[in-house]
């Protein structure tokens, strides 16, 4: 007994090494990256091993958002992750409650399908056809690039609503249909208001992808510079006099970036954590 909670102690001690360590060489290169955003150019350059800022200067952030032009770049962002989040969370719950109940006819060959879909990952190789489809159908804009961004992402978050619904109980929609409620009366009144943990979760990786999302906003706004997002916008920095080599500029930039998912993990924190552990483990 007494070696068994050693042998225990130990692999606990082990783990937390091993995530310590992984928490460390995930975090130093943000931590660095946010303090060096406020350095000087030329401190960045002469002492870049050192990590708190000599000089902190916040004309870093103002001098790359008025040269980017972020003021346009961050409305475009925001169209675009409000629309992916929302088509989002609508189309995936569907889907994701239905395939779970199997109410689809050949719900087996859609789930094959979709996860033949999601192993081969062919989005680089069919990025420029659906850009040629989108110019013909004439939303080669921001609206196409939210749809082209959706079929990128619905598919893991329709396989963790699927396996959320299924942890489900049955009894309460069972009694919902005695009362009279339709499928569609079912999933809207009594299923999706039990989803909310997983809808946390899907709407916060949504919005993650969907704010990151650097290539398809970047060969949609090609022709289109209005219409670049804030990442597009944070690389297209390197192109202007001042930014090719102004790491000062890209840095702020790059905070300007991170900073919004970071503030929209930590409100919603308890849900993603929820919504993760009862998608996947239950599931």
């Amino acid at each position: 007994m007494n070696n068994r909670s050693a042998s225990r102690a130990t692999l606990r001690t082990l783990a937390y090494l091993v995530l310590t360590a992984v928490a460390i060489v995930t975090l130093v290169p943000l931590v660095y990256a946010f303090f060096a955003s406020f350095k000087p150019s030329a401190e960045i350059l002469s002492s870049g091993s050192q990590l708190l800022p000599e000089t902190w200067t916040f004309d870093n952030y103002i001098r790359a958002w008025e040269l980017g032009g972020f003021s346009r770049y961050l409305a475009n962002s925001v169209i675009v992750v409000i629309g992916v989040v929302a088509i989002d969370l609508f189309a995936s719950s569907m889907l994701g409650y239905l395939l779970a109940r199997r109410a689809v006819p050949f719900h087996g060959a859609i789930v094959a399908v979709m996860s033949f879909t999601l192993f081969v990952g062919v989005g680089t190789a069919t990025l420029y056809p659906r850009l040629q489809i989108a110019q013909v159908l004439g939303i080669d804009n921001l609206f196409g690039v939210i749809l082209v961004e959706l079929s990128g992402i619905g598919i893991i978050h329709v396989f963790l609503i699927r396996a959320f619904c299924e942890s489900l109980p049955l009894e309460l929609e069972e009694a919902g249909r005695l009362d009279g409620l339709g499928l569609f009366g079912v999933y809207s009144r009594l299923a999706l208001p039990l989803m909310r943990p997983i809808l946390a979760t899907t709407g916060i990786l949504a919005f993650q992808e969907a704010w990151n999302n650097f290539q398809i906003p970047y060969v949609f706004t090609i022709s289109d510079q209005d219409l670049r997002t804030l990442v597009v916008g944070v690389f297209a920095l390197r192109s202007t006099s001042e930014g090719t080599q102004a790491y000062d500029l890209m840095l702020a930039g790059a905070m300007i970036i991170i900073v919004p998912i970071v503030i929209l993990f930590f409100v919603f924190q308890r849900f993603f954590i929820q919504g993760m552990t009862e998608g996947s483990v239950k599931g």
